[in-house]
């Protein structure tokens, strides 16, 4: 029920724009004219709010006042975007240097492909002759110790 109160509410309240500076307070209906009287007066150095307005339907009396953008607020908009501007063209050269690239990619897939199967012939390579030694290492191990053991059994049987 309170849901429908505030539909209620905001249908019969009018949105307008006000801007106040040192000198006037201009009322606006659409906003877009308040921004501009904002900016026009904000650049001729005055201090200027710009402020949205709900009026009541009924009476006409203002139910809500609130500031939207003051100078400061609107210098420091100014600065990111001319912050964002230069930036903007770096980016776009950027999209054509990724768009060349592209073009090459199947060459770099091919490329990716080779080297990845040379590392993996390396590896089984590598896993092969560990194997060989490990095996043969075993082996000689095996063989050396049964030769000395045949060579000191013939030494206590000569002895």
């Amino acid at each position: 029920m309170s849901s429908d109160h505030e539909t209620d509410s905001s249908i019969e309240n009018i949105k307008s724009w006000e801007v106040e500076s040192s000198s006037s307070i201009e009322e606006f209906d659409d906003y877009s004219k308040a921004l501009d009287l904002f900016n026009i007066k904000s650049d001729l150095g005055e201090e200027t709010i710009l402020y949205e307005i709900q009026k009541s339907k009924i009476d006409g009396s203002i139910i809500k006042k609130i500031p939207i953008l003051n100078i400061k607020q609107s210098k420091k908009r100014k600065e990111e975007l001319e912050k964002k501007g230069p930036t903007q063209s770096p980016n776009l050269q950027q999209q054509k240097q990724a768009t060349s690239q592209n073009k090459s990619k199947p060459q770099d897939i091919k490329y990716r492909i080779v080297i990845l199967v040379i590392i993996i012939v390396a590896f089984l390579i590598l896993l092969y002759v560990l194997s060989q030694l490990v095996t043969s290492s075993d082996t000689l191990n095996a063989h050396f110790s049964l030769g000395q053991l045949k060579n000191n059994s013939d030494f206590s049987l000569i002895a």
